[in-house]
């Protein structure tokens, strides 16, 4: 099935950080999105988001696009794999650079699927009248909820305790899924800057009445900064048009 793939995305520094460390890249032709919030000092956070960004990007143009919707995911699997290891061996090299380390959140559309990988507490979304979240962040939080020993939507214990990234060890197991499409899904990608900010509820709301990404997506922005801006945001989105 032909899908005509519609795109828009926004990065804003925040009101309260000096650098903006996130980073997010549109390939087009390849129906494939990808967003990467790097963390260290010295700049160091942006550099690893990059350098995230540039290699996976780079193994999707390589890629063979008649894989079937299964090896694909394999594909992404390896990729970023391979990006954490990249971005390792860059952080052996320099020492300002040691213990950078970014999250990668990314997924392609594939004949009539989607495939997604992710590491870190970026997050993929879907919007099919309803909003749902797609990836589980890997944060001592999530971890602890899933114990039972935090309570789930309680604040923001721990959220920030990253307990997957890309470079910050010398392996990494990215987590991989498959979804199915239909005519009108919106899907889209977001930094913590945003997911830590606004509500799901109100993320929900702002989509409902959005007549176009294009404009959803700034205001998706706003409504981060008025609740304090406190980290950069980010927001790449994606409608499935038939």
């Amino acid at each position: 099935m032909e899908y005509n793939i519609e795109s828009f995305g926004m990065s804003d520094q925040g009101l309260v950080r000096q650098n903006n460390e996130d980073v997010f890249e549109a390939l087009i032709e390849k129906n494939f999105f990808a967003l990467a919030d790097g963390m260290g000092g010295h700049n160091a956070g942006e550099i690893a988001a990059s350098l995230a960004i540039q290699f996976v990007c780079q193994k999707i143009n390589e890629a063979d696009l008649s894989l079937s919707a299964e090896e694909m995911g394999q594909y992404l699997r390896q990729a970023l794999a391979q990006a954490n290891a990249h971005i390792w061996g860059h952080s052996l090299q320099d020492p300002h650079y040691l213990g950078m380390g970014t999250t990668l959140c990314c997924f392609m559309i594939h004949d009539e699927s989607l495939i997604y990988a992710h590491v870190g507490d970026s997050r993929l979304y879907r919007f099919r009248g309803n909003l749902e979240l797609i990836t589980r962040d890997h944060s001592l939080r999530a971890s602890l909820e899933d114990k039972g020993e935090v309570e789930n939507g309680k604040g923001l214990p721990y959220k920030h305790v990253i307990t997957r990234a890309l470079g910050t060890t010398s392996h990494v197991m990215p987590d991989i899924g498959i979804l199915s499409i239909l005519p009108n899904d919106i899907y889209f990608l977001c930094s913590d800057g945003l997911s830590d900010m606004v509500p799901d509820s109100t993320i929900e709301a702002i989509l409902k009445v959005a007549p176009k990404i294009s404009l959803a997506v700034p205001v998706l922005i706003q409504a981060a900064l008025e609740k304090g801006g406190n980290d950069n945001i980010t927001v790449l989105m994606v409608k499935i048009n038939n």
